[in-house]
């Protein structure tokens, strides 16, 4: 009776010595890789839906026979690449939208520097569009993936392909508005850098277009709101005289939501002007909604030029 204990211990390290014969290194050295990107502390809470597939691929592989394991093998592999890749692009876009934070903090607290930055506005637009064209490589490279994971089956063949597709036209298209998003902001520029004057019977008056607000919204962009310094010159040059800033809109909307949105652009524009150091109590801020159009709110164009703030310099002629 004795020796049973001693036979028992044979027995569960021989068991254990089995256990350990039978360990796949690739699928061991795969979860040992997936283990290391969930404790990432930068990458490790990214991605969950694509580290879940690549678990289920893991899983496949362990469970492959071994007709199906060079496959298995293969689609493990790719999955753990795309959880990493797309745990990196997401971290990318955290990292991205702290800049874009930081970025308003800067031109709120310190518009002497609005020439650095619309610089760095610029730098923006080109890293965003960089940063677009690394996802849509990636999306290329997560195609060919797919196409090559198809194999698996015919009609995993057909999906992937079409998915192909679908994240190539996206890719194009992610392409084309970014650098439709950089022409914008340069054309924005331009166009408050050349501003002029004009003179009317109730004093001198200078336009800002619409552009400078995103659709529906009252808050100036930022590419405007670094490149306002024509604006400060123009009331300065009349000191002294009270300003009325006009907000106005297109026909477009109810009569009650484009009072607001007048007025609210209006007082957007005056709140920047303080902030350049023009006298808060030189400057009225006044929304006249859709009430006084310049041009057929009928056709884009008209509306286009209906939606303007318009700064006036009361008794400057």
């Amino acid at each position: 009776m004795k020796s049973l204990p001693w036979f028992a211990a044979i027995v569960m390290a021989a068991s254990f010595s089995a256990q350990a014969d039978k360990l796949d290194p690739d699928v061991e050295r795969m979860r040992a890789q997936l283990k290391t990107l969930e404790q990432d502390p930068v990458l490790g809470s990214l991605a969950p839906a694509e580290r879940l597939r690549a678990q289920q691929a893991i899983d496949a592989l362990a469970q492959s026979g071994r007709r199906l394991r060079e496959d298995a093998l293969y689609a493990a592999e790719r999955r753990l690449d795309i959880a990493r890749a797309v745990a990196e692009v997401e971290s990318l876009q955290h990292q991205m939208r702290e800049l874009e934070r930081e970025k308003d903090r800067i031109l709120l607290t310190a518009s002497q520097r609005d020439a650095e930055a619309s610089r760095l506005e610029a730098e923006k637009l080109r890293l965003q569009s960089l940063a677009r064209a690394e996802e849509a490589a990636r999306a290329q490279e997560e195609a060919a993936n797919a196409i090559a994971l198809s194999e698996l089956s015919s009609a995993e063949a057909e999906q992937a392909k079409r998915l192909a597709e679908a994240q190539s036209a996206e890719a194009a298209l992610a392409r084309k508005e970014a650098d439709l998003a950089f022409a914008a902001a340069d054309s924005l520029r331009l166009q408050l850098q050349s501003m002029t004057a004009t003179s009317e019977a109730r004093g001198q008056v200078m336009t800002l277009s619409g552009d400078a607000f995103a659709s529906g919204q009252s808050k100036l962009k930022p590419e405007a709101r670094a490149n306002l310094q024509r604006v400060v010159e123009f009331v300065n040059r009349f000191p002294g005289k009270e300003v009325m800033i006009e907000g106005h809109t297109d026909s477009e909307g109810s009569d009650n939501l484009n009072q607001v949105l007048s007025q609210k652009r209006a007082e957007a524009v005056r709140d920047a002007l303080v902030q350049d150091g023009v006298d808060a109590k030189r400057l009225t801020a006044v929304g006249l909604g859709e009430g006084r159009p310049i041009a057929d709110n009928a056709t884009r164009d008209g509306r286009a030029r209906n939606r303007r703030v318009e700064i006036v310099v009361l008794g400057a002629n």
